[in-house]
């Protein structure tokens, strides 16, 4: 254990399980600056000499490392202002693509047990305040590189463990083992971080006058919401789909503008991305963005009340581009 206890860090995590992982841990330890520390738990790990940034080797599944950040800390001292998991995505179209997501896993019953994918249902991590900045740097590089001609540039909404603190994102490479061990994209990824994270220079960020966003339904990977961090600056925390926003329509002569709000998971997604947003993000506006067209009506004047029960504003595209006038 270091003998004192030091700054925050931001902790990236590969795991020799995932293909996807060990081709973007690979890509950044080849750029060198990275200086070996005391394995942690007989993984081995790297801290940069440029940048308050670690990098720890694991031979676990990061979908079921609960409480990996508490692990790590108590074991080296430091603090951990972020973990990002450097990651494979899956997807059934099997379409090339780089994508980055908040983790959670809101909308799935029974509360508090164990997921099928890891974390626990009804419960999500505060999301890394890097995502937007993440996201349209990816844009940024992705084309410098010549990828998006074949890689879909994109984000999803939150989904899946582990169950950590601190606020986190995964990083990915996608969709197929095709795709995974692709050193182009893993080089596009890398030099997102290294400009992220200030490991090739210095970078100062600032993002005090930015609204934060909180996307409510529409598909998994949020068009509309996505299109909100391409055109605006502004900042964003979880992302909610519609399968995590499921409502009961209550039966007969009912008023969704008065009447008792539908039951179901949809109000406890709500209530832990905007808190767990507002825990990322403690000094700056969070706002509702919701995909209107994704919802029938009563699911829109339902969702709309409830926001106003928690004094959380809804903003339309126009609203963050006069925000920031």
């Amino acid at each position: 254990m270091i003998g004192e206890k030091m700054s925050s860090i931001s902790l990236l995590v590969v795991s020799d399980l995932d293909v996807g992982s060990t081709i973007q841990g690979d890509v950044l330890l080849s750029r060198g600056g990275w200086i070996e520390m005391d394995s942690v738990h007989e993984a081995r790990v790297w801290h940069h000499s440029r940048s308050s940034v670690h990098l720890w080797w694991r031979n676990e599944s990061h979908l079921f490392s609960d409480n990996l950040d508490e692990t790590y800390s108590n074991h080296t001292g430091f603090e951990i202002s972020e973990v990002l998991f450097l990651s494979r995505h899956v997807a059934a179209s099997g379409l090339p693509s780089l994508t980055l997501h908040a983790i959670g896993v809101l909308g799935a019953e029974p509360l508090g047990e164990v997921a099928e994918y890891g974390g626990r249902n009804g419960y999500a991590v505060p999301p890394s305040p890097r995502f937007a900045s993440l996201f349209r740097r990816l844009n940024r590089i992705a084309k410098s590189h010549g990828l998006t001609d074949e890689f879909d540039i994109t984000l999803e909404t939150t989904h899946h463990g582990p169950f950590l603190m601190t606020p986190s994102l995964f990083i990915e490479i996608g969709s197929t083992p095709e795709h995974w061990g692709r050193e182009d994209a893993a080089n596009v990824w890398a030099d997102v971080l290294s400009e992220e994270l200030g490991l090739e220079s210095t970078i100062s960020i600032s993002q005090s006058n930015e609204v934060v966003m909180v996307g409510i339904g529409g598909g998994h990977y949020a068009p509309r919401h996505r299109n909100v961090l391409l055109e605006t600056n502004a900042l964003t925390g979880h992302l909610l789909a519609n399968y995590s926003l499921t409502m009961h329509r209550p039966e007969g002569n009912w008023d969704p503008l008065s009447d008792r709000l539908p039951e179901g998971p949809w109000m406890n997604s709500i209530d832990v991305a905007i808190k767990q947003t507002c825990e990322s993000f403690p000094n700056q506006k969070v706002v509702a963005h919701l995909d209107r067209k994704s919802f029938k009506g009563w699911q829109r004047q339902s969702i709309k009340r409830y926001l106003e029960s928690m004094n959380i504003e809804i903003f339309r595209l126009a609203d963050f581009v006069n925000f920031e006038s």
